[in-house]
């Protein structure tokens, strides 16, 4: 593992902060970093990742390290609205290293376990991001949180690795797996009666995919992370029969057991070891997620395991300010009292 080149954009905000008077000087680094457990991935994507860490101007030891599981069409960027939403909670006294790394693959999703059809996201999250990131900026307790397969990579690799991750915030994650990938099960079968498995992949990974054509592309990322099958010349196994549409059990039998909904009665021992435990979801979510986080909040109380459950009013899109709920919820759980 070897950090290369660091690049650091001490008060890289300026320009924003003088017409947002109100906010504090926030600090922003970018971090090239060299992944062992990426290296040689199966996909072929590149194992040399930018790290965007933001911290507040003044740096204590023990801060909270929060770091976010996104990535489809991740970009250094400094001046977007999740930026903003991080300035803004430094503004009301929220004192965190919040850290937004590159986890985008060639399927465009990522699941952030390992997977040998795509690459080992869990160990580069567990054992090279954490330690490196809680050395370089001599953290405290740390929480992962995302939206979407975020939400369901920081539920799953806090139940996994409950020494390492204190607390999680699972935004509308996947979950009630059937509700969820439905549509876009039949939309690929449809999809595959026109292309080959080999082709359509291969049309999808050439370029840009439409909004409709992602919806193939998740059901092969998914696939690629949940049935691996390095037999089959793309990699994976489709949990559905390509001619027939029927449901292959064997497969998709595989899937549930990673499906949160499925599994949270056998990691109530390690959810109790946590500090910290968020859900939310939005009342009209386009992939019927609020069925999945329904079930999940109330098997959380059949387990007592403590947590912040919450529906807002809203889809699955442009729901980033839920963050300024959940930041402060695993900040005020996590942080060192004074």
């Amino acid at each position: 593992m070897l950090d290369t080149d660091t690049i650091t954009f001490v008060n890289c905000m300026h320009e924003y902060i003088c017409e947002m008077d109100s906010y504090p000087k926030m600090n922003t680094e970018i971090i090239n970093f060299e992944s062992d457990a990426l290296r040689d991935n199966y996909l072929g994507d590149e194992f040399r990742r930018q790290i965007l860490v933001y911290t507040p101007d003044s740096m204590t030891d023990s801060y909270p390290l929060m770091i976010e599981l996104a990535g489809t069409n991740w970009k250094p960027r400094l001046h977007n609205k999740f930026a903003n939403i991080v300035e803004k909670l430094f503004s009301q006294g929220l004192k965190a290293v919040i850290a937004n790394p590159n986890f985008s693959t060639k399927y465009n999703i990522n699941q952030y376990i390992n997977s040998p059809a795509v690459g080992n996201y869990e160990d580069f999250i567990i054992t090279e991001i954490v330690p490196y990131l809680r050395e370089r900026y001599r953290t405290g307790k740390t929480a992962l949180f995302g939206k979407s397969s975020g939400g369901f990579g920081s539920y799953t690799l806090a139940v996994r690795h409950p020494e390492v991750i204190n607390g999680f915030a699972d935004h509308f994650g996947d979950s009630c797996f059937f509700y969820l990938y439905a549509d876009d099960f039949a939309y690929t079968y449809n999809m595959l009666q026109k292309y080959k498995k080999s082709e359509l992949i291969e049309h999808l990974l050439s370029k840009r995919p439409t909004d409709e054509e992602m919806r193939a592309l998740n059901v092969f990322g998914s696939s690629a992370f949940y049935s691996p099958d390095l037999n089959d010349p793309s990699g994976f196994d489709l949990p559905f029969d390509e001619n027939t549409g029927e449901i292959k059990e064997n497969v998709w039998s595989r899937w549930k057991q990673l499906d949160p909904v499925k599994n949270v009665k056998q990691n109530l021992d390690a959810l109790k070891k946590l500090d910290a435990v968020y859900l939310d979801v939005g009342d009209s979510d386009e992939y019927r997620l609020y069925i999945g986080s329904r079930s999940l909040h109330n098997k959380l109380l059949e387990g007592g395991i403590e947590h912040h459950y919450e529906e807002f009013h809203g889809g699955h899109f442009g729901n980033s300010e839920r963050y300024l709920v959940s930041l402060p919820y695993l900040y005020d759980a996590l942080r060192v009292k004074e």
